[in-house]
């Protein structure tokens, strides 16, 4: 069986190439809206999240910009990659 999991739309090498304009925009977005820690977070995964962005990203693009934002990744071989990011992100925190 052929392992695609990180092939394809789901490849973090698709980050790269975007356009610099576009790099930034994702990168910066990353900045403001999620707080690193040390531990992981299983309750999102890349592709959860990738939907919190305010424009369309494939899963490849947002996993390859956490890694170059130095974010650290729970099992590279999962498809939906977990990340060590805080609950207490902007943009996980529930408006009440």
């Amino acid at each position: 069986m052929i392992d695609d999991r990180n092939t394809g739309l789901d490849n973090p090498n698709l980050f790269n190439e975007l356009s610099d304009n576009d790099k930034q925009k994702l990168l910066k977005w990353i900045d403001e809206n999620l707080y690193s820690i040390k531990s992981f977070n299983d309750r999102h995964t890349s592709y959860g999240l990738k939907h919190k962005v305010p424009f369309y990203v494939y899963n490849g693009v947002f996993k390859g910009a956490m890694l170059a934002a130095g974010y650290k990744v729970k099992n590279k071989s999962d498809r939906n990659w977990v990340f060590n990011i805080s609950q207490k992100s902007k943009c996980l925190r529930r408006n009440l």
